[in-house]
């Protein structure tokens, strides 16, 4: 049953951004997190309830949960925004260089160690990225005009600086709770600027597929997924968890191909391959330390 947890949320979180992608054709970045925030946070609110979970509290705790909140929020806007610009498949690869970043920050701020593999993995993975933005023609700069990409690979670093700040907190509090503490200041931020600028009436007209795409991110993505990894996480362990992770960018493409009519092209082939070799690299340096 483990397994089963891991793949349904690493599966569904793959899909959120060809979700996503749907949701941007009649909503803006803000109104998506928006409402997918509205959407989560009564469903996380039950689960809490149904696990159990309470807030332990501490001098500290509030001012964690805020400078989390704050991260969250920042990468969320930033991410989807990014999407407007790019396709979700280079998405998909983009954001599973994460780990690595992740082991980079948490050597320049946490002091944790780091092999050379774990180096050639970042080189790699790097190697790999450049070959997807660019489509394999590094020498036409015009890839380095990639709003989109760019913004998406900010936002690998701005879920790794999350990973990182949030690090001690979660492991004092529920996860559960920590993701419910970061996201009510979201939700309140996001109320505030779409009562001040958004249309509430559009929202009873969306059409049905951004009404389906909009219920795959927030109660899925956002509130199931987590709540399956925990428990896939207890299950198998984090280290054999962390396999489940490779196959996010392959079920992001396997739907954003015919969905989106995206293209797979020989250099993402390559490139993707390239990533999850860099990330495979390093992990394996991590976990026999």
């Amino acid at each position: 049953m483990s397994s089963f947890f891991l793949l349904f949320a690493v599966v569904v979180w793959g899909w959120s951004f060809v979700a996503t992608k749907i949701c941007l054709g009649e909503l803006s970045p803000i109104e998506l997190l928006g409402l997918r925030v509205f959407i989560a946070l009564p469903i996380l609110f039950a689960m809490a309830r149904f696990k159990g979970a309470k807030l332990v509290r501490n001098p500290n705790v509030y001012k964690q949960l805020a400078i989390g909140s704050a991260i969250i929020t920042a990468h969320f806007l930033i991410q989807i925004t990014g999407l407007q610009y790019t396709s979700a498949t280079n998405t998909g690869w983009i954001i599973s260089i994460t780990p690595l970043v992740t082991v980079a920050l948490s050597y320049v701020f946490l002091k944790e160690q780091i092999s050379r593999f774990t180096i050639i993995g970042i080189v790699v993975a790097t190697t790999g990225i450049l070959l997807l933005v660019s489509h394999g023609n590094l020498l036409n700069f015009e890839w380095l005009k990639s709003t989109g990409d760019w913004l998406i690979l900010i936002s690998a670093h701005t879920w790794a600086i999350y990973t990182v700040a949030t690090r001690d907190l979660t492991r004092s509090q529920s996860p559960l709770i920590v993701t419910i503490g970061v996201l009510i200041p979201t939700a309140v931020l996001m109320l505030v600027y779409m009562l001040l600028t958004s249309n509430w009436g559009s929202f009873l007209l969306l059409s049905v597929k951004v009404y389906i795409a909009l219920g795959v991110l927030a109660i899925f993505a956002t509130a199931l997924a987590h709540w399956f990894w925990q428990e896939g996480v207890r299950g198998v362990g984090a280290a054999r968890a962390g396999i489940f992770l490779y196959l996010e960018p392959i079920a992001t493409t396997t739907l954003a191909v015919p969905m989106l009519s995206e293209q797979f092209g020989v250099f993402t082939a390559i490139g993707g391959a390239l990533v999850l070799i860099g990330v495979y690299i390093a992990q394996q340096r991590q976990k026999s330390k």
